[in-house]
């Protein structure tokens, strides 16, 4: 390689030679949607019928299993698949989490997809009007709310989960001709029988305790149900828009 006789000048013979760059401005991120909140906490009296595994089984507790598998076929016949699903999972005897997807249960569920637009209504407007610039992005998280799924909207659900939590989390932006809205929604809820209810499909009729008490033997495990949906996209949304419910498509 050449070098000059002068130092200063083999630099600046040399800055021709290499790659010229020029320095980007850095923008802040954008926040992500966050994950769901915390799980619920469990109820003072606490949730479920007690420890598992506590007490030995019987043989009338086997019969009793094997009676909640004929039942969960029956409700699999009568086209209730998910309350079949969830009952052989906990007959299963695994305790692992089941995954349940919000859109499925909107789409089951028509009053529970209205609840669920209010709350996405409430906090996403509330983050759009708490940034204060006349640009910015604002995460938000809601607290779990909670409902519950009767006979009277659908007899699948009520089996499969009746009462469970469910909470919105995502991101607002706000640009100069308006802003955007991204959200996904999470449920959550545990799967036990603790006692105090009763339940019939087509000819069986049982107690909640009846089915408790095989958690208690040692013989069918309680567990956690939850799941979080697809993003819902809203291009153009700022303080004013009225959402449309959320999206109940996609899942299988």
């Amino acid at each position: 390689m050449l070098f000059l006789a002068n130092p200063l000048a083999s630099l600046v013979f040399l800055s021709h030679l290499l790659p010229v760059t020029t320095a980007t401005p850095l923008h802040a991120r954008a926040p992500v949607i966050p994950p769901p909140p915390a799980d619920p906490p469990l109820r003072p009296q606490g949730d479920g019928i007690g420890p598992y595994d506590s007490e030995d089984a019987g043989w009338r507790d086997y019969l009793s299993k094997a009676k909640f598998f004929g039942i969960a076929a029956t409700a699999g016949e009568l086209g209730l698949t998910n309350a079949e699903h969830n009952m052989r999972h906990y007959l299963g005897n695994s305790g692992d989490e089941v995954t349940i997807y919000p859109e499925n249960m909107m789409a089951g569920l028509p009053d529970f997809r209205t609840a669920a637009q209010a709350l996405v209504q409430n906090e996403a407007t509330a983050a759009y009007k708490s940034i204060s610039t006349t640009t910015g992005s604002m995460a938000f998280s809601s607290k779990w709310s909670t409902y519950y799924a009767t006979q009277d909207q659908s007899w699948d659900w009520y089996f499969a989960i009746g009462g469970f939590s469910y909470s919105v989390t995502g991101v607002v932006t706000k640009t100069s001709g308006g802003g955007s809205l991204q959200y996904q929604m999470h449920v959550f809820d545990r799967y036990n029988w603790d006692g105090g209810k009763f339940v019939d499909i087509g000819p069986f009729h049982f107690e909640d305790t009846e089915l408790g008490n095989l958690h208690l033997k040692g013989l069918a495990r309680e567990y956690i149900v939850m799941g979080s949906g697809l993003v819902n996209e809203v291009d153009s949304f700022t303080a004013g828009t009225v959402l449309a419910p959320p999206s109940t498509g996609g899942r299988n």
